[in-house]
């Protein structure tokens, strides 16, 4: 098999914009839930968390580094703009302690649960 590289004149850059949305764990725990979504490339501020009416939303923008010397790239894969997962929370989460962090592309979100949402041990008599 013989791979055919296609030429272009070495102004013209090609822009592919998808839509795209970062993979996402979530594990429950007997405290909460944490959430881990996979943005690699971005910065802790590149990167929007909000909660509202009971839904969580996360929301980043990637865009193409512009080169200023001659060189073109004919192949993208990573895709670029905006993206936007959200997850509807259940009502026993403590919305106004959700943290947030940012570690080797990976963000992490630990939500917690209200007291009487935990599961708690029961003596027996």
């Amino acid at each position: 098999m013989t791979l055919v590289r296609l030429q272009r004149p070495r102004n013209e850059v090609r822009t592919r914009i998808a839509e795209w949305k970062p993979a996402a764990d979530i594990t429950e725990h007997a405290d909460g839930f944490t959430v881990s979504l996979d943005v690699p490339g971005f910065t802790k501020d590149d990167l929007q968390v909000r909660t509202h009416e009971g839904v969580l939303s996360v929301k980043g923008e990637r865009t193409r580094a512009e080169s200023e010397d001659e060189n073109y790239f004919s192949h993208y894969e990573r895709p670029t703009g905006t993206f936007e997962r959200s997850f509807r929370l259940p009502d026993y989460i403590e919305t106004d302690k959700i943290e947030a962090s940012y570690e080797n592309g990976v963000l992490t979100l630990g939500l917690k649960k209200k007291e009487e949402a935990k599961p708690r041990l029961i003596d027996v008599k």
